[in-house]
């Protein structure tokens, strides 16, 4: 079908659509009286008919093709990003929509495209839902992020030894009798989900690590926080879960307008987020320098109908969602986008890494660039290397120098944030922004 040009009539605004789906989208935007262009990434490019069927089925869809208020474009992934490139210049005269149950259907060449835009579509919502609740995170949590370690001081700190990266997926609580040693071969990095499975095995966590900005994630805590060596958080962390220890380290988003402007004031590290605690736990897994980085409980699938590992506070009978995902040996297992999503984040991450990463066979999703390893195996390789020497030491936890440091840490904070405040004041209460950024499924 390729692109036939919306009239430009000078007053119906333009909405830009990712995925033709079925053409609901289209038609809710119609209805409101705007002009729609679809990006149709979910039409193979070889096959534009399928496009062409869907617009004549559909009478308001027609019409509004014939009339020109209805652009559908078909093509490659390329093309598109061309297309976008040229849509940049009317920034200000459009609203974007994602419709998800279209980009969960794209072909295979599409389907890295598609997950970005995806991604980025979901965080921006999740911004502007819990942009309030962020920001005062963030004021809460100032003394903690001003006196935390950053996370550079781990640099190094375990090379050459195994880290073992604990996610709370199904298959999680199969590892506990084999954690417990392999502890004395590396650091057990543990996402804060996982904190009641290690309290109820009695198993000690050199780092656990906390993204949500959540109150709800305390339900994390209630077996307790002894043995956690450190945590590991983000600005935007629930100051209840940070003010739960001691022993802080920190790393910033990258890409957040005020992170990016403190990293070049402070040393403070910046990593790529994906709204996912487990990418996380894998970066400060590569800052320690540790080869292999071994992988237990990241099924990204509910593995026996279970939303989480047993003993997990989280663990729930899964609810079917309709989308599936191939384990290791092929079978289909059920999974969820946002799963689909933060496997795509690890999967580029192990991508860009040196680092041996092997998954712990749960009967979770395949994990592009991970050496699968069967549960027996490794139980046998921790069992073979344990109880030959001391434990090693635990990890370095250094504080800001002294009261002045924290004191000027704290100032830089401070000031960056009102700049940005007072930058965000005017295009949040302007109608434009209120429209693309609050609108029903916008980006």
């Amino acid at each position: 079908m390729g692109l036939v040009a919306a009239k430009d009539d000078g007053n119906a605004a333009l909405a830009v659509v990712w995925g033709l789906g079925s053409g609901r989208r289209a038609r809710a935007l119609l209805r409101e009286g705007l002009r729609v262009e679809i990006l149709a990434i979910d039409v193979d490019p070889t096959r534009p008919e399928l496009a062409r069927v869907i617009v004549t089925s559909c009478e308001r869809l027609r019409d509004a093709h014939a009339q020109g208020r209805l652009a559908v474009r078909v093509g490659t992934p390329a093309a598109f990003a061309q297309r976008w490139h040229e849509l940049g210049a009317q920034a200000d005269r459009i609203t974007v929509h994602v419709d998800l149950s279209a980009l969960a259907a794209v072909p295979p060449a599409a389907r890295d495209l598609a997950r970005a835009i995806e991604r980025l579509h979901v965080e921006r919502l999740d911004l502007h839902r819990f942009a309030e609740q962020m920001r005062t995170n963030l004021g809460d949590n100032l003394d903690a992020i001003a006196s935390a370690a950053p996370l550079s001081a781990w640099t190094n700190a375990a090379r050459g030894r195994p880290a073992f990266v604990l996610a709370a997926g199904p298959s999680a609580r199969a590892a506990m009798p084999w954690l417990a040693r392999a502890r004395e071969l590396g650091p057990l990095v543990a996402v804060d989900t996982a904190l009641p499975l290690c309290r109820e095995h009695g198993i000690p966590i050199d780092c656990l690590v906390s993204v949500d900005p959540h109150a709800t994630s305390r339900v994390h805590l209630a077996r307790g926080t002894d043995d956690v060596h450190a945590l590991a958080f983000q600005p935007y962390c629930a100051p209840c879960v940070v003010d739960a220890f001691t022993n802080r380290l920190i790393a910033v988003p990258s890409g957040d307008r005020l992170c990016d402007r403190v990293a070049q004031e402070i040393d403070v590290p910046s990593v790529p987020v994906a709204g996912t605690v487990l990418l996380f736990a894998l970066q400060i897994a590569a800052v320690l320098g540790c080869d292999p980085i071994v992988v237990i409980g990241a099924d990204f699938a509910h593995v026996g109908g279970l939303t989480h590992a047993r003993g997990t506070a989280t663990a729930l009978p899964a609810t079917q969602t309709g989308r599936w995902i191939a384990d290791t040996r092929g079978a289909p297992v059920p999974t969820t986008s946002s799963l689909l999503r933060f496997l795509a984040e690890a999967e580029r991450h192990i991508a860009g890494s040196r680092a041996r990463h092997w998954a712990i066979d749960g009967g979770g999703a395949r994990i592009a660039g991970m050496r699968t390893v069967d549960p027996k195996a490794i139980d046998r390789w921790v069992r073979r290397n344990t109880g030959r020497g001391a434990q090693p030491d635990a990890l370095p936890v250094s504080r800001a120098a002294d009261e002045l440091g924290i004191a000027r840490r704290r100032a830089i904070w401070q000031r960056l944030l009102g700049e940005v405040d007072a930058e965000m004041i005017g295009p949040a209460t302007s109608p434009r922004c209120e429209r693309s950024t609050c609108g029903a499924g916008s980006l």
